[in-house]
């Protein structure tokens, strides 16, 4: 039986990460997501058995989560349903924001119209004529996902039939893992998403020295961008102090769209860093959204969020604006119609006193990139949330992302010195000046086969 890794979401894409590796016996399925702008919400699973490499989900030894993102874990209750006996391992941070995101979709759909897919319908059920049972049917699939994880801590091994796992610390949000995976045969080191800096929230990666790896499977989300992160962490932050301290000295308001989970809380810690040791003056911070929630499971596993300068934001502070002169944290980070931050955005973008900062990653279908793209041209007309609303405000984009650059890609295949690199969760197609896979085959062609991965095609090893 031959070791292959098979990307069925995820390879050349990012979203619907999922990928399925044959070591040594073992079937073991690495994280199951979905898209969150595509009319293909799921993983390719029917892939796995054109190729004949499974007869069913039920065939895995077990599912590896790196973490709770949505990208990673969306489509665990559709695998779970199909393979109930099979268990899944993430750490318990990650069974927690496991079970906020999964929950969410069947919260947000309360009102919502059946006939119509969108995004607060529950992915691939609109179909489906009862509502109703539509949500009974998801309630159910989601909390027998969530009883199938098995906890782990990092750096404690368990043994398989015929390799052993390991998760390590990968920075990034809370309770996020790189997988490795030991065998007779070889070993193979799955990054997930990662930090290789420290975070207010988390620390940065941390795996042993000298761990024997094989082969690597590495995200490259901003491996083929550039100018989409800059690596200098300090002078991003302070770029975006100067910018929050001209929103407010002018009276405007400040609204940052940040995902829920992670990005929000270690925002929110930037804000009230640069607040504490006198950078900018006091002002306060306002947190609303499901990042709210999130916030709840970050001090539940002792990262204090909450304190003096930020706080819940009130019921009904969307519609006393006008007397605001602060930030406000809200997910979605993307600015997905109908989402808390959407709603205060509509209220905020026709005055030229407010601000709407970006932090980090954009889809390219996301209506925050669409904003971002109309930066440059004051006055023109933005659609959001199906209305058309007059963009005067202030937006730009500050580096302030959870993911490494290319240069850290690079220092960690050059630490690790594997075998055989494989590259995930990325855009190979875009062409820049910055392209992790032609650079890491310059640096290391001699020792090191370099891989891209694609949806649908083994890689043997």
């Amino acid at each position: 039986m031959q070791n292959l890794f098979f990307p069925i979401g995820g390879g050349n894409e990012i979203g619907a990460s999922c990928y399925f590796i044959q070591l040594n016996g073992a079937k073991l399925l690495l994280d199951s997501g979905i898209r969150l702008h595509s009319d293909s919400t799921y993983p390719r699973f029917d892939s796995l058995y054109a190729e004949n490499l499974l007869d069913g989900l039920w065939e895995l030894e077990g599912i590896l989560l790196s973490h709770g993102h949505l990208d990673h874990v969306g489509s665990l209750p559709t695998v779970v349903a199909e393979a109930p006996e099979v268990p899944v391992y993430a750490t318990l941070p990650t069974r927690d924001i496991m079970e906020l995101q999964l929950n969410q979709p069947l919260r947000a759909t309360k009102g919502a119209n059946p006939c119509k897919a969108g995004a607060n319908t529950i992915p691939g059920d609109a179909e489906l004529v009862d509502f109703r049972e539509v949500k009974q049917f998801n309630a159910v699939r989601v909390q027998r996902a969530i009883d199938s994880v098995v906890p782990l801590r990092w750096h404690h091994p368990i043994a398989l039939q015929t390799c052993q796992v390991t998760f390590f610390p990968a920075g990034h949000i809370l309770g996020a893992s790189m997988v490795y995976i030991e065998s007779e045969v070889g070993n193979i080191l799955f990054t997930g998403d990662f930090t290789p800096f420290d975070q207010l929230t988390v620390p940065k990666y941390d795996i042993p020295d000298n761990l024997a790896v094989d082969v690597l499977i590495t995200e490259s989300t901003y491996g083929y961008q550039e100018g989409a992160y800059t690596g200098d962490v300090d002078e991003e932050r302070e770029n975006f102090a100067q910018k929050i301290d001209r929103c407010l000295d002018e009276g405007g308001t400040v609204l940052i769209p940040a995902f829920a989970i992670g990005r929000s809380q270690e925002l929110a810690l930037i804000l009230r860093h640069l607040i504490r040791t006198g950078r900018l003056r006091p002002f306060t911070i306002y947190i609303d959204g499901l990042a709210q929630v999130a916030c709840d499971i970050y001090e539940e596993n002792g990262v204090r969020v909450f304190g003096h300068e930020l706080e819940k934001a009130p019921r009904h502070l969307i519609d006393a604006l006008d007397a605001f002169n602060g930030v406000i944290i809200a997910s979605s980070g993307m600015l997905l119609d109908n989402s808390a931050s959407a709603r205060y955005a509509e209220k905020l973008l026709p005055d030229p006193r407010n601000a709407v900062f970006f932090s980090g990653y954009l889809d390219e279908e996301s209506p925050g990139r669409r904003l971002e793209g109309l930066a440059m041209s004051k006055g023109q007309r933005f659609r959001l949330n199906e209305r058309k609303v007059p963009v005067h405000a202030n937006v730009d984009t500050y580096r302030l992302s959870a993911h490494t650059d290319s240069e850290g890609i690079l220092s960690l295949i050059e630490r690790v010195a594997p075998k055989k690199v494989i590259f995930v969760h990325g855009y190979p197609q875009y062409r820049t000046g910055v392209n992790v896979y032609n650079e890491t085959y310059r640096r290391f062609q001699s020792r090191i086969e370099v891989y891209q991965a694609n949806n649908g095609t083994p890689i043997y090893f």
